[in-house]
């Protein structure tokens, strides 16, 4: 819930003011090799393209694929307005707006203010966001714009600013993948040679692209991998997700989750077979994610964080969405006020984007009841299992 970002290795800055740490090293041998390369193939699809062009929809088995979803912008530039022309109703349950002025006055009606009637309250420093229902409220008054941030509560419209969610998802999957893949985190050229330049002939891969890694090979100590004929990028740019046994103590027809702190990804599995997966953001390097097998514990449709009061790290957020508990106070859940995702940034939780958020809060157990908010998990409804690790 801050502004800087990091993936263990190198440290370079993006735009906005975020810190961005690249991606350390690992070495892993892929699955398979250039011969097995196609570029030919159809989309990997997410939820929502399969129900409008499911004819067009693939899976990264057992094909080797190479694909493509939507263009979406770097990072630097996302993280400031990631959605323009999206409504922010049709991703989240309410619109959200940051506070970008310290100790705003909250008046109980903008006449008051005009009167000089003292506030019912102020919204101090930190990293303030507020929710406005579904739909803000505007009032014109003695020609200032007013915006409504509770029943009964208004602000200067000019005190905050509204925000449009990510609208990136991750993928659902209805075969077992057949060979690692992976999400482009940064825009890239890849190379024709491991470790070489890059090809200008080659296609230019956007933030958000999905490809399929077909082998690897290290370079001195740096790891390159091979996403398609004579294409080859530098591991440190993508976020991974590969098929990990399940771990000890969870049974063979148990959905879980797994947490990939070094690649930032998440699978969730029924069984053995992969499901879902997607890229998210976890603990920033100060406030690490704890590793480990837990359960989720208590879900929560919406409810507020917050945290670091009286410090620099003050952080305040109204109505945090899908919010799945497996580890004391940390959790997974959307986040609708970055589009970071591949990147640590969070005070320890899980942040996902939002669709990612509410297609794994309608699978996990325990299910919430329609008309509540919330459920917590008994030993007859236990909750769904959540191994995070490096």
């Amino acid at each position: 819930m801050t502004s800087a970002d990091y993936r263990p290795g190198v440290q370079f800055k993006a735009a906005q003011g975020v810190v961005w740490i690249v991606l350390g090293l690992i070495l892993f041998v892929g699955m398979t090799g250039r011969a097995e390369a196609r570029l030919d193939d159809p989309a990997l699809c997410t939820p929502a393209e399969r129900m409008q062009r499911l004819d067009r929809c693939a899976t990264p088995a057992p094909v080797p694929v190479l694909v493509t979803p939507a263009p979406s912008r770097p990072p630097g530039a996302a993280a400031t307005n990631p959605s323009e022309g999206t409504d922010p109703a049709d991703l989240v349950p309410f619109t959200y707006a940051r506070v970008i002025t310290s100790n705003v006055p909250v008046y109980a009606s903008p006449e008051d203010a005009a009167l000089g009637l003292p506030p019912v309250r102020t919204l101090g420093a930190g990293y303030l966001w507020v929710s406005l229902g579904k739909r803000p409220t505007y009032v014109e008054s003695n020609g200032e714009t007013w915006i409504m941030i509770n029943k009964g509560e208004y602000v200067r419209a000019s005190a905050i600013s509204i925000y449009r969610p990510s609208r990136f998802q991750g993928v659902e999957l209805r075969e077992q993948p057949a060979m690692p893949f992976a999400w482009i985190l940064k825009p890239v050229q890849p190379s024709k040679t491991p470790g070489g330049p890059p090809d200008p002939d080659a296609p230019k891969l956007n933030r958000y692209d999905v490809v399929n890694i077909y082998d690897t090979r290290l370079v001195g100590d740096l790891r390159w991998d091979q996403i398609g004929p004579d294409q080859w990028i530098d591991h440190r740019l993508v976020g991974q997700v590969s098929v990990s046994p399940r771990p000890e103590g969870v049974g063979p027809t148990e959905k879980w989750i797994e947490v990939n702190l070094y690649e930032q990804t998440l699978a969730a599995y029924e069984g053995d077979r992969m499901v879902y997966a997607t890229l998210v953001s976890s603990g920033l390097r100060q406030w690490a994610t704890p590793e480990g097998l837990t359960r989720i514990w208590i879900k929560l449709r919406h409810a507020k964080m917050s945290g670091g009061e009286g410090r620099p790290d003050y952080y305040f957020l109204e109505d945090v969405p899908w919010i799945m508990y497996f580890n004391k106070a940390v959790g997974l859940h959307g986040a609708y006020w970055h589009d970071g995702f591949g990147y640590v940034h969070s005070h320890g939780c899980v942040n996902l984007a939002p669709r990612d958020a509410e297609w794994l809060f309608n699978w996990t157990t325990p299910l919430v009841p329609e008309g509540t908010n919330s459920v917590l998990s008994t030993e007859d409804n236990p909750g769904t299992w959540v191994w995070v690790h490096q």
